[in-house]
């Protein structure tokens, strides 16, 4: 079966420094509303949802209101790694050398992300789905599935992780190379993640999104990092 070509789609790739990071997580602490016995239980912001609610706040910021209404629903996909979870019989043990991967699935709708405190919405929400994959990490084993009904023009699908150390894995004795690019990148709101060059904490960003809306995202994602 031959596959029509896709669009040939802009990406942009940032480096969001650690120092930026501690700010953004800063942030989602500053913009929680929860009682104070309630945010002593939960876990503090990870790399990987400050990014991810970032990502996503811009994205809806930068298709509203052109192609994302208010009411709209919008979502972002993600996976986790299923190794040395409770819930699946038998268990997967983390020295397990393989893929053994479930679907995890925010929702929201695009009022609450374009609110004053849509950051902090945004990362309750990506935050709220990480601990049910952790508690249930087999409800969404069939995540093909959501393909057949996901508005994938307000779907954000994230691939990597902020702890893959993909500048040093490539490194087979001509050292570290200088840039690293998943070459697959082409469809709108996919956002790939690995951990920056030289263990410093930072995190590339590599965003993909239609030409008309990409301007606005970088303008949304930046002016927040500095904010």
């Amino acid at each position: 079966m031959l596959f029509a070509p896709g669009p040939n789609l802009p990406r942009r790739t940032f480096t969001v420094a650690a120092q930026h990071i501690h700010r953004l997580k800063q942030r989602i602490s500053d913009l929680t509303t929860t009682p104070p016995s309630v945010q002593a239980a939960t876990p503090a912001p990870s790399s990987f949802v400050a990014i991810a609610a970032l990502t996503w706040v811009s994205f809806v910021r930068s298709k509203h209101p052109d192609a994302i209404s208010s009411n709209d629903d919008v979502y972002l996909f993600f996976f986790c790694d299923c190794r040395g979870r409770r819930g699946i019989d038998p268990p997967v043990s983390n020295s397990y050398f393989g893929t053994c991967i479930t679907g995890c699935l925010a929702k929201a709708t695009a009022q609450d992300l374009l609110a004053e405190e849509g950051f902090a919405a945004a990362a309750a929400a990506v935050q709220g789905e990480v601990r049910r994959a952790a508690d249930d990490p087999l409800a969404l084993w069939e995540w093909m599935d959501l393909l057949s009904w996901l508005p994938l023009d307000r779907f954000v699908n994230v691939s990597g992780s902020t702890r893959f150390p993909a500048y040093e894995a490539a490194d087979f004795g001509w050292g570290v190379p200088s840039r690293t690019e998943l070459v697959t990148m082409n469809n709108s709101g996919q956002l790939v993640l690995v951990a920056d060059k030289g263990g410093s904490g930072g995190v590339q960003a590599s965003v993909c999104i239609e030409s008309d809306h990409m301007d606005a995202f970088t303008s949304h994602f930046l002016n927040s990092l500095v904010d």
